[in-house]
């Protein structure tokens, strides 16, 4: 009903200046409204002719293919090279478009050594799914005008608000792209489940107290999402369908050999609390991790903690390989990541050649595989 004194077509102006001032109003509550932009991200094919220059970081694929990756002049490339012939399957280029005063690069942190750890295998820069279906690749967008604003007396949340970054998941067999998220604040980590993305950002340099971590879950299929999970801990790898967290990052600069002993935490891509892994030392890509069978020695006895029992578990399946004082070490695969167990010729001298003598498969049960053990020793 207009007001007194007000005819209609006065009446339809005034409901029509409240509505323009509700929508600014809104607008400026968005959280992205505090991060202006205006490029984005070009996905383009390209022929390419030297895999020379592809070589960081690199990481095997379903099909007996590894993608690699070159970042030069602002533009990254991504291949899947056979990993017999050495030839290329599908080559992209991504760059960023309308940004003359952006560039990409790796995620990088100074005097945090988040840049070592998005190196790890597990949860860095370039990650692969456990069945090899997937890759994903994390991005951090830095405008110049950003890097001179930024000093080293701003706070940490001052520089969480200038960080920005994109994730992308590429179909490991054919290039096509599945997923592009942009990203705010600090990106700590990133892993694979075979049907999910999880992405761990914070407003710091670590996801507990203010840095208000929280772990982001994307579906690879469409599904209604994503999901959102507050968390103080570190995301530090993923199994077939389910994500590991531990309250300290794992990476071989940011502690001493061994790590652990820790505990893990498994959750699922909702949140929902799986369970734990006690007596933790390593996590490996493709969702397995390096336990202590009975609790590690006490002290700082590195000598002790090397020789003392230990195993390798599927964190998905639960199979667990006993590594009788073998060494476990992360291999390609034709299906994509695996574990390859080594046994020195003479256990008692460290200088002495290993031989293969079994190799695990993240593409199943997680049971050992003793057949075909030449594939390793022609290499």
């Amino acid at each position: 009903m207009p007001p007194a004194g007000a005819t209609p077509h006065t009446f339809f102006i005034a409901l029509c200046a409240i509505a323009v001032t509700l929508t600014l109003s809104l607008g400026a509550c968005t959280p992205r409204s505090s991060h202006p932009t205006h490029e984005s991200l070009a996905i383009t094919s390209r022929t390419l002719k030297n895999i020379d220059e592809l070589d960081t970081p690199s990481t095997p694929t379903n099909g007996g293919t590894h993608v690699s990756t070159a970042l030069k002049n602002n533009i990254l490339t991504v291949a899947s090279i056979n990993s017999t012939e050495h030839t290329p399957q599908w080559a992209l280029d991504i760059s960023l478009t309308n940004a003359s005063d952006s560039r990409i690069s790796w995620p990088d942190y100074p005097d945090h050594d988040l840049a070592g750890r998005l190196s790890a295998t597990t949860v860095g820069a370039l990650v692969v799914s456990p069945n090899g279906n997937y890759v994903s690749l994390a991005l951090q967008v830095t405008r110049k005008q950003e890097e001179a604003q930024l000093t080293d007396q701003s706070s940490t949340v001052e520089l969480a608000s200038q960080q920005r970054g994109y994730v992308v998941v590429l179909d490991a067999r054919t290039g096509r792209t599945v997923l592009t998220e942009e990203f705010f604040g600090f990106i700590l980590a990133q892993a694979l489940t075979n049907d999910y993305l999880a992405v761990e950002t914070a407003l710091a340099y670590f996801p507990a107290g203010e840095g208000k971590g929280s772990i982001t879950a994307f579906p690879f299929d469409g599904s209604p999402g994503p999901t959102t999970i507050p968390t103080d801990q570190w995301l530090v790898g993923a199994g077939q369908d389910s994500l590991l967290l531990s309250p300290q990052p794992l990476h071989h600069d940011m502690c001493s050999s061994p790590c652990g002993p820790f505990t893990l935490t498994r959750i699922n891509t909702s949140g929902q609390n799986l369970g734990t892994i006690t007596h933790a030392d390593r996590v490996y890509r493709g969702g397995w991790v390096e336990i202590y069978k009975e609790p590690a020695p006490d002290g700082e006895d590195g000598e002790a903690s090397t020789q003392a029992a230990r195993e390798v578990v599927d964190v998905d399946t639960g199979a667990a390989t006993d590594l009788n004082g073998d060494q476990a070490e992360e291999t390609g695969l034709s299906t994509g990541p695996g574990l390859l167990v080594t046994r020195r010729t003479d256990p008692d001298k460290q200088s002495s050649p290993s031989v293969p003598v079994s190799w695990l498969s993240a593409a199943d049960d997680g049971h050992p595989h003793t057949e075909n053990l030449e594939q390793f020793t022609s290499k």
